[in-house]
């Protein structure tokens, strides 16, 4: 009763021997105690909710440190080359913010730089190249290595972005059905992002929700206002739609559950479309790979050995050379 949850309240600041006083003194047996305990740590794992926000690396420190100035220079210099990349950094869900992901860029760039330089002077060195020759090598060389780090961070970004996007694809008709459901309970739009985060069966969706449910519940945003803050960087075209409809429908009084079941319907019709067509593409390759890489060869090599009967030569190279191009090179590439 009343007397168990006030020891509950109590235990979290009595030591051991004062608790297993105060039980023979109140005469409350421990099972009482872990009866009432276990549902309530029960509620409170299925209720949390994990927020989260942008946090600093040692490395992102490091490398402000040492380019901010360049950065921000750049970027005001030339705002469309950076544009591109803060769009796709926005829509890739990396928790870094832009500014210091290029300074990353950068600093990782010249790191590169540097370390290239030292390897390949004393590589070539060692090969016995002259100054000359050394000196322009490594200079090549190393801006390659510059230049290809700094695109590897550049396109990152859109990549990390492309995936997440087939991911979003791939568990947003599912997700729809699920929303349509608890927007068919008479629950509160705001408990379906809450019950698909908790779920955690759409992992594609995962980070697109859990951003609307740090909007309302830790910035304090209406439902409307973090709804079209995260249709303005989601990757995923359907997903941005979803959003603005279900902000358009909650806005102008409509139903909910009749917007969400026509969705669902549409999504799900779309998605046996798309698995149709994959598996026709799939089918397809599988003939193109039975005739190039099954029935080719047998033919090549049936070719070779009539011609290694007959005897003579083909482009100059004898049977045994081009069974051997054929056989390690030209099969294992293809």
């Amino acid at each position: 009763g009343n007397t168990t949850v006030w020891f509950v309240e109590m235990a979290a600041i009595l030591d051991k021997q004062t608790k297993k006083k105060l039980l023979e003194e109140l005469n409350i047996d421990i099972s009482d105690v872990r009866r009432y305990v276990s549902p309530r740590k029960e509620k409170e794992r299925l209720t949390e909710v994990k927020y989260t926000l942008y946090e600093t690396t040692r490395y992102g420190k490091l490398a402000n440190s040492f380019c901010e100035g360049l950065t921000t220079k750049l970027t005001r210099k030339y705002p469309g080359f950076f544009e591109s990349l803060n769009t796709n950094l926005k829509q890739s869900d990396l928790k870094i913010l832009s500014k210091t992901y290029v300074s990353m860029a950068f600093f990782s760039s010249f790191l590169a730089g540097i370390i290239a330089v030292s390897f390949f002077s004393v590589l070539f060195s060692l090969l016995g190249y002259g100054i000359f020759s050394t000196l322009l090598r490594t200079f090549v060389f190393s801006l390659v290595v510059l230049i290809g780090t700094f695109a590897s961070f550049y396109l990152y970004p859109a990549s990390v972005a492309n995936t997440r996007r087939r991911n979003i694809k791939e568990d947003l008709p599912f997700a729809i059905i699920h929303m349509s459901a608890v927007a068919g309970s008479g629950a509160q739009p705001i408990a379906m992002f809450d019950l698909i985060l908790a779920s955690s069966e759409y992992k594609g969706l995962e980070g697109e929700v859990r951003k609307i449910v740090n909007y309302v519940n830790l910035f304090g945003y209406d439902l409307g206002t973090a709804l079209k803050a995260v249709a303005n960087t989601t990757p995923s075209k359907p997903f941005r739609e979803l959003l603005l409809g279900i902000t358009s429908t909650v806005e102008g009084g409509g139903s909910l559950k009749d917007y969400l079941d026509g969705k669902a319907d549409e999504a799900m019709t779309t998605y046996r479309l798309e698995r149709k067509k994959y598996v026709e593409v799939l089918s397809t390759y599988s003939d193109m790979y039975t005739g190039i890489l099954i029935a080719a060869p047998l033919l090549f090599m049936t070719t070779l050995a009539i011609i290694n009967v007959l005897g003579g030569k083909i482009g100059g190279l004898d049977v045994a050379t081009l069974s051997s191009i054929g056989v390690y090179g030209v099969i294992p590439i293809m």
